[in-house]
């Protein structure tokens, strides 16, 4: 039997630009995620400097390690959990990614992913990605993707494919709030995997932080405009049930996909 991960939702309203009063935020909620058994914390898209306008981000991007990251490893080690949380990377050729990056407990680098699918306005500033990978944490495989990847199934189905039970979600989503959680719930589905989403809150974004079951069921969702942590435990073996009653990805035909 596989041991369950307790994994913790973060939504919040961030102030944007200002990496301080972020860092306090998120601070605080891990501390209450920590309080709660969470051995995972998911943060949103750009979780530290805010999901701001185009031209705000060159300024607020940085190189990992950077002053984010390493602050951010050091809240990973003095709760004693994983995190994963989206930033804004310069890479040394000058180029700058929608990153989404995961530490483990000790604050060490055991996933980075750059965004795919960019939306609207990030494709005057970010580089995207090209690939989809995973990761071992404990005795699950995760991936992870961003925001306007939810629309996406090839998304999700990558990663499905690469042997991941658990797909880490960070967002900052423009909306319809209905919209989020039918994608997050399909992407489950479609794919037999849990799926954790974390949002930020404010006037211009929409959504809850919520966790969905490979049936595609929420188990778990935040308070419309609370600052807050969810969480539920994700079990192994709740999966392989899952994939022994209904062998989705064993059931592809894609010579049929045109």
């Amino acid at each position: 039997m596989g041991k369950t991960l307790r994994v913790g939702c973060a939504q919040y309203t961030a102030q944007n630009g200002d990496i301080g009063a972020n860092l306090a935020t998120i601070t605080q909620l891990a501390a209450t995620a920590a309080k709660d058994g969470v051995e995972l914390l998911v943060l949103p898209e750009l979780a530290v400097s805010g999901y701001v306008r185009p031209e705000l981000v060159p300024g607020l991007a940085q190189p990992i390690p950077g002053s984010i990251s390493q602050a951010m490893a050091a809240l990973a080690r003095d709760h004693n959990l994983a995190v994963a949380f989206g930033i804004a990377v310069r890479e040394a050729g000058g180029q700058l990614r929608n990153t989404m990056l995961l530490l483990d407990s000790d604050g060490q680098e055991l996933l980075r992913y750059h965004k795919v699918h960019l939306w609207d306005n990030e494709k005057s500033w970010a580089t995207p990605g090209d690939h989809f990978s995973v990761a071992k944490f404990g005795d699950l495989t995760l991936g992870q993707w961003i925001c306007y990847d939810n629309r996406f199934p090839e998304a999700a189905r990558s990663l499905a494919k690469s042997g991941a039970q658990l797909g880490l979600v960070c967002a900052a989503w423009l909306g319809p709030a209905e919209e989020w959680e039918l994608s997050l719930r399909s992407r489950a589905m479609d794919n037999g995997i849990f799926v954790a989403g974390s949002v930020h809150l404010g006037p211009s974004f929409h959504g809850v932080a919520m966790i969905a079951d490979p049936h595609g069921n929420i188990i778990t969702r935040g308070e419309v405009g609370q600052n807050q942590i969810v969480s539920a435990d994700i079990d192994p073996d709740a999966i392989a049930r899952f994939h022994q009653r209904i062998p989705l990805l064993q059931h592809l035909r894609p010579d049929s996909y045109k």
